[in-house]
C-alpha cells in the first residue's frame, strides 16, 4: 500500500489502498493461519475483519480531529 500510495495520482490513493490493505489483509491471514494449522478461511477473515475495524477507527478519530482525507 505505501508503494502505491507513492505512485498512484491523488485521487486514486484512498480506495486503492484500502483495498489493496485489504487483500494483502487476507493473504497475511491465511498464511499465518496456514502456518499455525488453523483453517485458511477463518484467519484469513479474522485478520482482515480486524484490520478494517483499525482502519475504521483511524478514519474517525481523523474526522474527530479534522484530519484531512484524501
Amino acid at each position: 500500500p505505501a508503494l502505491l500510495a507513492w505512485l498512484l495520482p491523488v485521487e486514486w490513493i484512498s480506495r486503492v489502498v484500502v483495498f489493496s490493505s485489504l487483500v494483502l489483509l487476507l493473504v497475511l491471514g491465511a498464511v499465518a493461519a496456514w502456518l499455525g494449522g488453523a483453517p485458511i478461511a477463518k484467519g484469513a477473515v479474522r485478520v482482515a475483519f480486524w484490520g478494517v475495524v483499525a482502519m475504521v477507527c483511524t478514519y474517525l478519530v481523523g474526522q474527530l480531529f479534522g484530519a484531512p482525507v484524501a
